[in-house]
């Protein structure tokens, strides 16, 4: 979406003069690289909200989130606890949006540093400007919702609530859908609700299975407990060490002020369990947030057993991989990728361009969306690949049977090499054959993106 001169004079008209923060807020929106006017691509607009200063779990996901907001247009952060717990939360600041505003403050100290890497990071001031209480005795991050939904903009927000517990406030999005059915009646509350997608913990009352209509679209990345493990306390057991990750290393120590941050003091190590509610929107080629079954950096998701016809997602898809058949393994097989990544960024807070790695470019020659009949021989090339950094290419094709549509094998040749091919097989009508391609550098830490090709089995 691209963000015209009309809508620029519009967004200056509407705010100039009211505060001085706004020049930085502006200034923020080019360095984001809003609507990614250059590039083309369509970037997802993402609101937060988290209970910072409850379980320390969400300040550690708060550096992660952070270190991504290249990646989406940030609509908004909202922090929905009034009082740090004592005892069980160790920060020295003792409110929940004075440990985000903290958190924010110390990113603006990487951001010279970061904008070097990826000219698309906000500002500080852009991100403080967006960020705002959300306690039960204040409106703010009711109206930053309801003002973020009725922009004339026609991408959908997407919501991520981390959860909420004892001594947080209830969801401003919960409190802003009670106002807006209150107030513009059932047709207007529907009109509203379809504006939002969520992946997220649900927080939100009767909205989320009584009240129609549903939303349109969920992902519960918390969800469900299988073998008697809940989804979001997996993230920390199968990503912390992942590829040799070192906390101290790594992050807190050599880093900058946002990495000292991350704080250790959790249930689990590294729990991080809301970091897949954002993880999930991280556009690394190979993920679509429309597509829960074709999997992310967050794993796989299938549809909820309560969904009755409803858009509603959770963690229930197992891959196979090596060797074992388990829905852990459709966010282990990329864990080690994803956390050289963080590793990578945490750089990216302390080191100049040339001293640091970047991921590679992933491209395929012919469409990413095919259409082929069975005896059909599919040439898949990944040549046009490329890295910024100039370091040398690995390439990798697989096909990923449990994304596909007609899971039954297929004979896919010379996976190792920049071009694969295979024989579409004996499949009914419609069936897709999903192929993804793994590039990874040979940087340090070693990075890897994707591409996935989808190929739709037709009648001959």
């Amino acid at each position: 979406m691209s963000f015209s001169s009309l809508h620029l004079s519009r967004h200056f008209a509407c705010f100039a003069g009211k505060y001085l923060a706004l020049a930085g807020l502006a200034i923020g929106y080019f360095a984001a690289g809003a609507f990614a006017e250059s590039s083309g691509e369509s970037r997802l607009r993402v609101i937060i909200e988290t209970d910072a200063g409850g379980d320390p779990d969400d300040e550690q996901s708060l550096v992660r989130f952070l270190l991504y907001t290249s990646e989406w247009d940030v609509e908004g952060i909202i922090a929905n606890r009034p009082t740090a717990r004592d005892g069980e939360n160790l920060n020295t600041v003792r409110t929940g949006l004075g440990i985000v505003r903290r958190q924010i403050d110390a990113y603006g100290e990487c951001y010279p540093n970061l904008v070097q890497h990826d000219a698309r990071f906000p500002t500080a001031e852009f991100l403080q400007a967006r960020t705002v209480p959300g306690h039960n005795d204040v409106d703010d991050g009711v109206r930053l919702l309801i003002d973020a939904v009725d922009r004339a903009d026609p991408r959908p927000v997407w919501f991520c609530n981390w959860g909420t517990d004892e001594g947080a406030a209830l969801s401003c999005l919960r409190r802003a859908l009670d106002r807006v059915l209150a107030e513009r009646g059932p047709d207007g509350y529907a009109r509203f609700k379809r504006r939002i997608r969520l992946s997220s913990s649900d927080e939100f009352g009767a909205h989320t299975y009584d009240i129609a209509p549903a939303f349109p679209f969920w992902v519960d990345t918390f969800r469900p407990e299988i073998d008697r493990r809940r989804w979001y306390h997996r993230f920390s057991a199968i990503t912390a060490t992942a590829g040799g990750f070192d906390i101290e290393r790594d992050c807190r120590t050599g880093h900058g002020p946002l990495g000292a941050l991350y704080p250790t003091n959790t249930t689990h190590p590294q729990k991080e369990g809301d970091s897949m509610s954002f993880m999930y929107l991280i556009p690394t080629g190979m993920n679509d947030p429309d597509e829960p079954g074709w999997g992310s950096w967050a794993g796989r998701y299938g549809l909820q057993d309560e969904a009755n016809g409803r858009h509603y997602f959770w963690a229930n898809q197992p891959d196979t991989w090596h060797g074992t058949t388990h829905r852990e393994n459709s966010l282990a097989r990329w864990a080690e990728h994803l956390q050289n990544d963080f590793r990578a960024r945490l750089d990216w807070c302390v080191q100049p361009r040339d001293a640091a790695n970047h991921p590679p470019k992933v491209s395929v020659d012919g469409e990413l969306r095919r259409t082929a009949s069975p005896g059909d021989e599919i040439i898949l090339d990944g040549a046009p690949s490329s890295d910024p950094d100039g370091d040398q290419l690995r390439f990798e094709w697989m096909h990923y049977a449990e994304a596909s549509s007609d899971n039954g094998a297929i004979e896919l040749r010379n996976t190792e090499t920049q071009r694969a091919t295979f024989i579409v097989p004996d499949a009914p009508p419609g069936a897709k054959i999903h192929c993804i391609l793994t590039v990874t550098d040979n940087g340090e830490p070693a990075l890897a993106r994707y591409a996935r090709v989808i190929v739709t089995v037709v009648d001959e």
